[in-house]
Parts: C-alpha cells; sequence; structure tokens
C-alpha cells in the first residue's frame, strides 16, 4: 500500500514538473505555440520562393529571412527539419541547398 502511494506521488510530481518546464520553454523538444507559427510560416515561404529542383545558397536564405525579423535559431530548425524528411538536401560542402521535393 505504501509503495503505491510513493508511485502516486512521483507521477504527481514528474507532471507538475513537465509541464512547468514545458509552459516555462526551457523543456528541449517542446516548442511554444508561436514558435510553432513561426516555423509554418518560414517553411511555407521556403517552399513557395524554391520550386523543386532550384538551388540555393543556405547563407543567402538565411540572412533573407533574418532580414524579415525571424530568429536565426527558428530558421535554421525549419532547414534542418525539411532535410530530415528529404524536401531539400545539402550540396557543394554544406554550401548550397537543393529542393528536392
Amino acid at each position: 500500500m505504501r509503495l503505491s502511494s510513493f508511485v502516486d506521488e512521483a507521477l504527481r510530481l514528474f507532471h507538475v514538473s513537465t509541464f512547468a518546464s514545458a509552459s516555462s520553454g526551457n523543456l528541449t523538444g517542446f516548442i511554444t505555440f508561436d514558435d510553432q507559427k513561426e516555423i509554418t510560416r518560414i517553411e511555407k515561404q521556403i517552399r513557395r520562393r524554391f520550386i523543386i529542383g532550384s538551388q540555393v545558397s543556405e547563407l543567402a536564405i538565411v540572412q533573407d529571412f533574418i532580414q524579415q525579423n525571424y530568429s536565426e535559431r527558428t530558421i535554421y530548425k525549419v532547414l534542418h527539419a525539411m532535410i530530415r524528411r528529404g524536401d531539400i538536401q545539402y550540396r557543394i560542402q554544406h554550401k548550397i541547398l537543393i529542393r528536392i521535393r
């Protein structure tokens, strides 16, 4: 019976601390609603501006989005997500990106 109470309290503490960390933005892997909106906007713009088969300098993309007041961290997060999914690939020593799909 005491073990059950201990486990219940441990789970309660885990949930409280996890939700507190997530809401403060300190939990790796979790993003805020505003971050998600920014990620979506950046990805839509990349897809709209760079047709399949086109190549562009990664530095040019990043600088362009920074000039539009997007977070550099978020820009790279979007590019790396698109690379992981196979939407874009690096070429020429990771300086050029090509849109695959």
